[in-house]
């Protein structure tokens, strides 16, 4: 019976997942006020909160205090649980094959509850006019959204998100150790998943001061997710990760990179 309930979570948490990765397309990119919802009529209905619309400002240092609050809380949760020590106590407390579900389930929560009290702040920063310059920024975007998506696929995208570890269990199998490859984007860089993010939350043809505030923090939490995630690493794979980070730059590829054998999932 605990077989199957972990299984029925795994699910579950995956469930609450997707939805809100796909939420966060739509809330980054403030779709339902693009030209998208002309196809698609019913999107801002179901996306009624966005990076640049929604709640009402009110006044505008509170404003800016709650979205930085919301951010820091992300960025709390999301460091935290990811941590080894972390991680080590909550299979104490809990099968270690739910371990994962937990993360992503409550990960997906606070995504969620930042969309739902994120206030936005109209002022614009920038517009782009040019519509070559406009296809060029949602091109980026997209692009920025597909390399996050396809980096959890490249690394074990089932494996990342729980489902896997819920499978196995329910199934009888021994958990499978973390394999360390390189494949595609990660041959370019440590961490192309953070990179995806990055071009995303930073591409925009109008960019608000509330995106801008959302981008910069967002930013900031990927620096200092980096330093901890990388520190985790070394402990976990020794050498292999060391010459890795020495041949592979983390973000910005470079003409010229060694290709390595090895990689490690990000968050």
């Amino acid at each position: 019976m605990q077989r199957l309930l972990i299984l029925a979570f795994g699910v579950f948490a995956y469930a609450v997942f997707l939805p809100t990765f796909l939420y966060l397309i739509a809330f980054v990119g403030n779709l339902p006020a693009t030209a998208l919802s002309q196809w698609l009529p019913w999107l801002p209905t179901l996306v009624p909160h966005t990076v640049d619309a929604g709640r009402a400002t009110g006044p505008v240092a509170l404003a800016v205090l709650i979205d930085a609050g919301l951010i820091l809380a992300f960025g709390l949760q999301h460091s935290l649980m990811a941590r080894l020590g972390f991680k080590r106590w909550l299979t104490r407390q809990l099968p270690p094959a739910a371990e994962r579900s937990v993360y992503v389930l409550l990960a997906s929560a606070m995504l969620l509850l930042l969309f739902w009290q994120w206030r936005p702040l109209p002022g614009v920063v920038w517009s782009v006019d040019a519509t070559g310059l406009q296809a060029l920024a949602w091109i980026v975007f997209a692009a920025g959204f597909g390399v996050v998506l396809l980096s959890t696929f490249l690394i074990d995208h089932f494996d990342l998100f729980g489902l896997r570890q819920s499978w196995n269990q329910f199934r009888g199998n021994p958990a499978r150790p973390v394999q360390f490859v390189t494949p595609l984007f990660y041959r370019a860089v440590r961490h192309p998943l953070y990179l995806g993010f990055l071009l995303a939350f930073w591409s925009a043809p109008v960019m608000t001061q509330g995106h801008l505030l959302f981008a910069a923090t967002m930013s900031a939490y990927v620096l200092v997710a980096i330093r901890f995630e990388e520190r985790d690493l070394l402990r976990q794979l020794g050498e292999r990760y060391a010459r890795y980070r020495e041949q592979v730059p983390a973000l910005l590829p470079r003409l010229g990179a060694r290709k390595t054998a090895g990689s490690a999932a990000d968050g």
